[in-house]
């Protein structure tokens, strides 16, 4: 399921009580730190994956009756995301998503209540759309659409949206409203790195890219303008991963017309803003030409 907008859109434990025996405790081996979080619905793979995105992230406390239908977490080694979709049997759905990217979107519906996630003491907002198709929240969001605001936690952004994206319904608001009020930190355990988004290693940050207007209809069009820029023999285009509300783009250019750089890769994420697609982040990777630096991919420079 996605989690923004077609027009453009850019996340609970209970105490278990356990009833005293009469027989003595068993002293054994204390149970994993991860055991008892089964109310969230992510096992100790995916948790460990979540840990090892080097970010802060908050997870839903109690999904009840909701079961995890996709997840995903990847990172760079400097960037990441991770999203967590669930769904229930009468169809309702949430996801709840988060990166130290960036996260863009239109306006929020005017319909909101304020909601405060007491686990790491903020405070944010859960928009409802209308259910008028004639309605400009509607429109932009998809009737009845229950969002968040974009949750900013130590440099991560997280956003929980419900809506009608992969054959799904929207969450009750009040049901929505909870969720998000009961977002948490992850339990402590174990972490390992998670997918390196193709196992492309560590990029450099590409502060240069930035500073010109890089934006088109869809992110494919909008990479391609940028590759369209490079000087080099050939240039390949490649989109890794495209949610409605984050894409990641790969350009490699081939035999530059550079001294020192032979060839160049550059990971490039875009986020919707209205109706176009804007570049965000961006990272490179590069090879030197002979005797001018190490040959394989890397984050460094060429001499």
């Amino acid at each position: 399921m996605s989690m923004i907008p077609p027009a453009g859109r850019l996340l609970l434990l209970p105490l278990l009580v356990l009833a005293a025996c009469a027989a003595p405790p068993d002293l054994g081996t204390p149970p994993e730190a991860d055991a008892p979080a089964a109310t969230h619905g992510l096992d100790a793979d995916e948790l460990a994956a979540l840990r090892g995105l080097g970010f802060p992230v908050l997870i839903p406390d109690d999904v009840g009756d909701f079961v995890l239908d996709g997840f995903e977490a990847e990172t760079d080694g400097a960037y990441g995301s991770y999203t967590l979709d669930y769904r229930r049997a009468d169809g309702a759905c949430f996801e709840l998503t988060g990166t130290n990217e960036g996260l863009g979107g239109p306006d929020w519906p005017l319909v909101s209540a304020p909601v405060r996630i007491a686990s790491v003491g903020l405070a944010t907002r859960v928009y409802e759309a209308a259910d008028d198709p004639g309605a400009t929240s509607a429109q932009v969001w998809g009737l009845g659409t229950v969002v968040s605001d974009i949750i900013m936690l130590d440099g991560t952004g997280i956003l929980f949206i419900s809506d009608t994206d992969g054959g799904c319904r929207p969450l009750p608001f009040e049901e929505g409203v909870a969720l998000v009020g009961g977002l948490q930190p992850l339990p402590v355990g174990p972490a390992r790195p998670p997918s390196t988004g193709g196992d492309l290693g560590v990029f450099a940050p590409a502060e240069d890219l930035m500073d010109t207007m890089n934006a088109g209809s869809s992110p494919s069009v909008a990479a391609e303008a940028l590759a369209d820029r490079l000087d080099a023999a050939e240039v390949q285009v490649e989109i890794l991963s495209e949610t409605s509300y984050e894409a990641v783009a790969l350009v490699t250019a081939l035999r530059l017309r550079d001294d020192s750089v032979r060839d160049e890769r550059l990971r490039l994420t875009y986020a919707p803003y209205g109706d176009t697609w804007e570049l965000v982040a961006a990272g490179r990777q590069v090879r030197c030409q002979p005797r001018r630096g190490v040959q394989e991919w890397h984050d460094g420079l060429c001499r």
